[in-house]
């Protein structure tokens, strides 16, 4: 068999998560029909992790296996890419493709996950990119929500965040950074070795409203890298 890792980006807008789902759209299940089709083999993918409903990824790893060699992804990658996305449909893009070992799996070979949530603080409502952030209307202290952030660092209870934990589930935080792009938009990036349902959307409640049982709102949120290594 040989295995294929693929970079996946997409818009959550439209899709009811990515795990698929007979009786819903699903980002897992527009994929497989589309490579199915395709390759003109059935396809079963695996995902570095699951995104819920209006969540977005720009570096989501996808891995599948076939019995046959894609001589392009050797050859010429680029034109595999595009011969690729022209069955997928507008809200999902494959970016990079490449051969690799039968025993990787883009979700238990991954070391740490990257997610970014993006917040847009004015009282006036923006008209841009609104599947793609937090409209936040309250005036925020951005110091202490910086601070905050940092705290967050090395060990942390992630039964705080998720209740689809189990009881001492830990996570190690490797990066909890906000970077301010300009005065009302704001960027909160956090990286870590593992994250459970709702945790990210969770923290950032807590960052904004010190309360985190509020799960922030699923559009503000990106999953922007996985790392192996």
């Amino acid at each position: 068999m040989f295995n294929y890792k693929f970079t996946l980006e997409y818009n959550g807008a439209d899709f009811f998560g990515s795990q698929r789902q007979d009786k819903h759209r699903t980002v897992q299940g527009e994929l497989e029909s589309a490579l199915s089709k395709f390759l003109k083999v059935d396809i079963e993918s695996n995902f570095a992790g699951r995104t819920d409903a209006g969540v977005h990824a720009i570096g989501q790893v996808v891995n599948f296996k076939i019995p046959f060699e894609l001589e392009l992804a050797k050859s010429n990658p680029t034109k595999l890419l595009i011969s690729l996305n022209s069955q997928l449909p507008k809200d999902m893009v494959l970016t990079k493709v490449e051969m690799v070992a039968e025993d990787f799996h883009a979700r238990y070979s991954a070391k740490s996950r990257e997610y970014m949530y993006k917040i847009f603080n004015r009282s006036d409502r923006p008209v841009l990119r609104l599947d793609s952030l937090m409209w936040l209307k309250e005036t925020i202290d951005i110091d202490k929500v910086i601070a905050k952030s940092k705290s967050f660092m090395g060990e942390l209870d992630a039964t705080k965040y998720s209740k689809d934990c189990e009881a001492e589930s830990m996570s190690l935080i490797q990066r909890s950074e906000i970077i301010v792009e300009s005065k009302y938009c704001f960027k909160y990036f956090v990286k870590a070795n593992k994250f459970y349902r709702h945790m990210v959307r969770r923290m950032v409640g807590d960052l904004l409203f010190d309360n985190p049982n509020y799960s922030a709102p699923a559009e503000g949120l990106t999953l922007i890298k996985v790392d192996y290594s």
